[in-house]
């Protein structure tokens, strides 16, 4: 039987935004909880995603998301520090050819200084070149963002939960909202029924993705719509990170921002997205005619590139809403309701500033059900597992001294170490693809074909369960049926 739980707020999705927003939030004495029906994060969008700190200059002047882009940008470099996220100040470009998509870039030049981004400006095709001599001699120009960067977006998740529930914040997984409840007269919320039971509170943020008009309808709310658009993309070996040195664009046409090329956080070769509009709200398969459609762009900036330098492939969705812009809004009925909904890119990047956003929306809107009052205790700072790749041989050989499990490698091709799993482990990791989220065993050239069966056993080992119970993304995604010689024993009628 599922108990009754009271909070002040409940959050309900588990990815950037309600991450960013649980810590912002946790800056005051307030009991909150974080539901998500995913098994680990981050999921959804923030999972699958370009992986951009967009400098600013795409978004229409006066749209709230031109409004906190550029904000969003000036955070994560604040707050990278403290919350111990991997964030590459690479810079990035859109790249132009003749005189058509130089009038396109002089336009984008002309709303990012409007929307705030310092450094922008318009080069030449010599300039260029000297910086990334991979791209296309097609090019003519380019706009330039010095701010642009690329951040690991599993760690900044991460790292927002993970200093929220350091201050006192309750992340449930698994739990998945099946209603609100209301009071008597609908006109305030109560509360929220799940999966894993009810869940008491005043107040109730939807922060849902692709969910979040679903969401909002159970609260009568159906005043804007979100449109599920599935994005494809390529990760590259790792022999092939400095093929470029920044986030390359192309000019952007009526379908969005086109195929991108840039190095990740951890020096892959990232190509994509696709731009697919589609129904399904759960389908985040690839497809052998998107992924052509990544290649083709992707070599159309950058023609060294090809299919053989691929490791691995993803899709992802993005919670297109139909007012063309963030839907972040308190609702008078029924009080206590508040939406941050549709948020698509550059969402990932405004985050942080959505969040705050949201905490003054909610001091000026809500503050006669909830008090905010400054949590004395609140911690504004996190470490990440050690990583034990990047850091010096002195330091290897520190921590192999003081734990003996850092000096066994588990992921040769990340040099991901028995200790780090089992730290992850320790910090919330369940599934096997959550251990990758945490310390990236499983995310080289082999995708996790050597060390697979071993983060299987220190699961397994950890949380006390049979090996055959360990799961790749939770429910039903188990890897093992059982033993082998037990299957033969079974088979050969002994």
């Amino acid at each position: 039987m599922h108990k009754d739980r009271y909070y002040d707020v409940v959050i309900v999705g588990a990815g950037i935004v309600g991450s960013a927003l649980a810590r912002e939030l946790s800056a005051w004495s307030l009991r909150i909880a974080v539901i998500d029906r995913a098994s680990d994060i981050p999921s959804g969008a923030s999972r699958a995603n370009s992986a951009m700190i967009h400098a600013g200059y795409d978004d229409e002047p006066g749209t709230v998301k031109a409004a906190l882009c550029a904000e969003g940008n000036r955070l994560y470099r604040e707050l990278a520090g403290p919350l111990d996220i991997t964030l590459l100040n690479c810079g990035s470009y859109v790249c132009g050819v003749g005189d058509g998509d130089l009038a396109k870039l002089e336009l984008l030049l002309d709303q990012g200084r409007e929307n705030g981004v310092p450094g922008l400006e318009i080069i030449g095709a010599d300039e260029l070149h000297a910086a990334e001599p991979n791209v296309t001699p097609d090019v003519t120009h380019a706009l330039r963002a010095p701010t642009g960067a690329i951040i690991n977006n599993f760690e900044a998740v991460l790292a927002f939960m993970d200093n929220a529930q350091q201050n006192g914040v309750d992340l449930f997984l698994e739990t998945e909202l099946t209603s609100l409840l209301l009071s008597d007269d609908r006109g305030a919320v109560t509360g929220a029924t799940t999966n894993r039971g009810v869940f008491f509170a005043p107040v109730v943020i939807n922060a849902s993705g692709t969910s979040s008009d679903l969401v909002a309808g159970m609260a009568g709310d159906h005043s804007f719509r979100i449109s599920p658009i599935r994005g494809e993309y390529y990760i590259l070996d790792k022999n092939y990170g400095h093929t470029v040195n920044s986030f390359l664009f192309s000019c952007p046409t009526d379908r969005g921002k086109g195929v991108t090329v840039a190095p990740t956080a951890e020096r892959n070769l990232l190509i994509g997205p696709t731009s697919q509009l589609q129904e399904s709200r759960e389908d985040a398969s690839t497809t052998a005619e998107g992924l052509a459609e990544v290649m083709d762009g992707a070599r159309a900036l950058v023609p060294s590139i090809t299919p053989s330098m691929a490791i691995t492939t993803f899709s992802g969705l993005r919670a297109s809403a139909d007012t063309k812009d963030f839907v972040i809004n308190a609702l008078d009925s029924p009080h206590g309701f508040v939406n941050v909904a549709g948020i698509k890119s550059p969402g990932f990047t405004a985050a942080p500033a959505i969040a705050r956003r949201v905490v003054d929306l909610m001091k000026d809107r809500l503050s006669d059900i909830i008090t905010f009052v400054p949590n004395r205790k609140f911690v504004p700072e996190r470490r990440h597992i050690p990583r034990f790749e990047s850091l010096p041989v002195e330091e290897k050989a520190r921590l192999a001294a003081a734990d003996p499990r850092y000096a066994q490698i588990v992921c040769r091709c990340e040099t991901v170490t028995e200790a780090q799993i089992v730290e992850a482990i320790r910090r919330g990791a369940r599934t096997v693809a959550a251990v990758k989220i945490w310390t990236r065993a499983g995310a080289g050239r082999c995708q996790g074909g050597f060390c697979g069966p071993r983060v299987v056993a220190i699961l397994a080992r950890e949380l006390g369960i049979p090996p055959d119970e360990v799961t790749r993304h939770g429910g039903h995604s188990r890897l093992l049926s059982g033993r082998t010689k037990d299957y033969w024993f079974r088979e050969a009628g002994r």
